[in-house]
């Protein structure tokens, strides 16, 4: 941990985070409401806190076993260490360093659960569904039900862990106190109008460099672009209150339906990860094994169908005029 975080002064998680199995409600991201004349720390401190708020709202969710509450728990991480690479220039580089592996750490932790969850939801179950023959998965769906039962006591373990409970109170604290201007109090604090302004241009920027001859990318460099899209679509959500709504949300709203398409790639793509664990735990398995190369072609297919649909979505952002242009 590093020295410089300040040390924790607020409670955390908050009650809210702590509902009763049952009933529990998923919660989605709130952007903040920011004012173009906000100081960039102020609005550093109004980002992160709702980050944590919406990360800490998920437990009960992530707790109880509910799919959406693990994702939205990854979800709230990624965008809290995607808007502090934002504000990189801010902030020390011990603390930004720290508070981003602990993200990263959460982050990871969660991911079984969440790839072995749209495994059986988003691979799995539609084609079972289209199947002539839906019990010939019936080995693939129990397999893959033992390791997601296992995946969950895993997320369990980490939000219950001194390590989580340690990571949430040190970034509340700092949040909350803007603890990255101690170590230069003076620094002077531009308008988060022009700060947000830039680091959307960057982020703009990079995701066209990561969309350049996409037609013949590699799988790899497909799933590269998905996250620089990821954060061009956090940041703009983060500080959608600073531009007028209806021109953030057409080019938020492509965001999210590229951000799907190219997360259906990659479910595709580490669905044979999984695959290939699962048809190897105990010994070669060959019913899971054709039934999980069944399932994969199914999609696969389809993928070769959506190709140039998904071409001509990218096209229709990095031709559109940013807002922060305007």
């Amino acid at each position: 941990m590093s020295a410089s975080l300040a040390e924790p002064v607020i409670a955390a998680p908050s009650p809210a985070g702590r509902a009763k199995r049952g009933g529990v409600p998923v919660i989605h991201a709130e952007p903040p409401a920011l004012d173009p004349a906000l100081g960039g720390d102020a609005a550093l401190r109004r980002i992160g806190l709702a980050g944590l708020d919406h990360l800490s709202r998920n437990e009960a969710a992530a707790l109880a076993g509910m799919p959406g509450g693990i994702h939205q728990m990854r979800v709230a991480a990624r965008r809290l260490r995607a808007m502090m690479s934002g504000f990189a220039e801010r902030l020390p580089e011990d603390q930004r360093h720290w508070a981003a592996e602990e993200l990263c750490w959460l982050a990871d932790a969660l991911a079984r659960a969440r790839n072995l969850d749209v495994f059986e939801t988003a691979l799995l179950r539609p084609v079972e569904r289209a199947s002539d023959d839906p019990l010939a998965f019936e080995p693939l769906r129990r397999a893959a039900e033992r390791q997601r039962r296992a995946a969950h006591r895993l997320v369990i373990e980490a939000i219950r862990s001194d390590r989580y409970a340690s990571l949430i109170a040190h970034l509340l604290a700092w949040f909350e106190t803007c603890g990255w201007r101690r170590l230069d109090p003076g620094m002077p604090e531009p308008p988060v109008g022009e700060v947000a302004g830039k680091i959307l241009r960057r982020r703009w920027r990079a995701a066209k460099k990561r969309g350049k001859e996409f037609a013949e990318q590699a799988p790899e460099q497909r799933h590269r672009l998905r996250i620089a899209l990821k954060k061009l679509r956090y940041t703009a959500e983060a500080t959608a209150s600073l531009y007028p709504p209806d021109v953030v949300a057409p080019l938020t709203a492509r965001l999210k339906r590229l951000q799907d398409e190219l997360g259906h790639l990659n479910d595709v793509r580490v669905g044979h990860e999984i695959l290939a664990a699962l048809a190897s735990d105990d010994g070669p398995n060959r019913a899971i094994a054709e039934a999980g190369g069944r399932m994969l072609d199914w999609h696969e297919r389809r993928l070769i169908d959506r190709e140039p649909k998904l071409r001509e979505h990218l096209r229709e952002l990095f031709d559109a005029q940013p807002f922060w242009h305007g």
